[in-house]
């Protein structure tokens, strides 16, 4: 049995080849795709910038349903029965397990030393159809996968992913058992997004899912900012209204109670400014979180004094645990017919279009670009 599949050879070089399905193990459990998502990563892969040793099957927000089962397989990873023909995504990173970070901070799987991720893989290692632009994928038992609720899109499934991120970076505000003195998030909290992207968008969805009293979308693009109102947002700034960054500050603070600014900013635009800028919006004592810059984008003058006088929390945020998954899948669940996750897929391809998908979601176009592996 044969897949097909869209290959990189190299940055900028894409080919469609047909390859070998192998065997399933035991614990093996095969997946015919519907549809992968190009997200940032994607395309900085595509203009060179990450080290991988190509040829590779990219693709790693991908969904479809169960094409076969090892014979050991019962359950997904949360434990709910599988069977062929289940709608099903994939968690694209599997770590090392031998590692001194897996031995020794387990709840960070991303700080594994050796993690392979699905879609960033070369086609001769392991299995070789482990990314999302391929026909079949077959997940290892190595993978951690989830079934997705009866009645939800697949389509939806290509979300988990990018949801994934963005509620993760949104729960790194959280400072478990004090938020009731205004530590970290908490129910009524004030937050502010840098970026309408998808991984903003989501963001917004999340924080107000979490109860958040107000959620700020700052962005430049008037079109994405009214569709922030509609994944949560309950105030939008548009950034080109403002003359100067002061200005710009000052005019998210003063949405805010006491006009200090708010309580959460999640940087999610990837603009090294941002970062700065960031650091100003929230308020005295409050926590910026950044997870727009999974790829280098530049970089900008930081004075780390700043951070020490406004007594200011700072993570990083970097994809998820494996178990996040189940908390992007129950929002999706939960809000599919609240928010328009759907019109996040503003650029449905083939295999023969995928560079134009890759030019929109490269532009800015594109929310999320998706290759089809049967056909749009």
């Amino acid at each position: 049995m044969q897949s097909s599949a869209l290959v990189m050879e190299e940055p900028g070089s894409l080919a469609q080849r047909e390859l070998e399905v192998p065997d399933l193990g035991p614990n093996d459990v095969l997946v015919e795709v519907e549809l992968s998502g190009i997200c940032g990563s994607d395309v900085h892969m595509n203009d060179g910038g990450m080290d991988l040793e190509f040829p590779v099957v990219p693709g790693h927000e991908f969904a479809g349903r169960v094409a076969g089962v090892g014979e050991s397989v019962e359950s997904d990873s949360k434990g709910d029965p599988i069977a062929e023909g289940d709608p099903i995504t994939v968690v694209p990173g599997i770590v090392c397990g031998e590692c001194w970070y897996c031995d020794n901070v387990p709840a960070r799987p991303t700080t594994c030393e050796d993690r392979d991720v699905y879609g960033f893989l070369n086609v001769d290692y392991r299995q070789g159809i482990h990314g999302g632009f391929s026909e079949y994928v077959l997940v290892d038992d190595r993978a951690s996968f989830y079934r997705l609720p009866d009645g939800m899109d697949v389509e939806l499934g290509a979300l988990a992913e990018p949801l994934s991120v963005a509620t993760r970076a949104f729960e790194r505000g959280f400072a478990p058992g004090v938020p009731d003195a205004r530590e970290g998030f908490g129910i009524g909290k004030s937050v502010a997004i840098q970026g309408a992207g998808p991984v903003g968008l989501l963001a917004a969805s999340a924080a107000k899912a979490g109860g958040a009293g107000e959620v700020i979308m700052v962005d430049a693009v008037e079109e994405r900012l009214e569709l922030a109102e509609r994944f949560g947002a309950t105030e939008t700034v548009n950034f080109t209204d403002y003359e100067g960054e002061e200005a710009l500050i000052d005019g998210v603070k003063s949405l805010t109670s006491g006009h200090v600014g708010p309580d959460l900013v999640i940087e999610a635009a990837g603009v090294p400014d941002a970062v700065t800028q960031g650091i100003e919006i929230a308020r005295d004592g409050g926590t910026l979180v950044e997870v727009g810059h999974y790829a280098y984008n530049g970089e900008t003058d930081l004075n780390p004094t700043r951070i020490v006088q406004k007594d200011l929390d700072v993570h990083g945020s970097l994809a998820y645990p494996p178990i996040q998954f189940e908390t992007a899948i129950s929002l999706l669940d939960q809000l599919g017919g609240e928010v328009p996750f759907r019109e996040l897929f503003n650029c449905k391809t083939d295999f023969e279009d995928a560079e134009t998908a890759y030019e929109r979601q490269a532009s800015g176009e594109a929310y999320r670009a998706t290759i089809h592996p049967g056909g749009v």
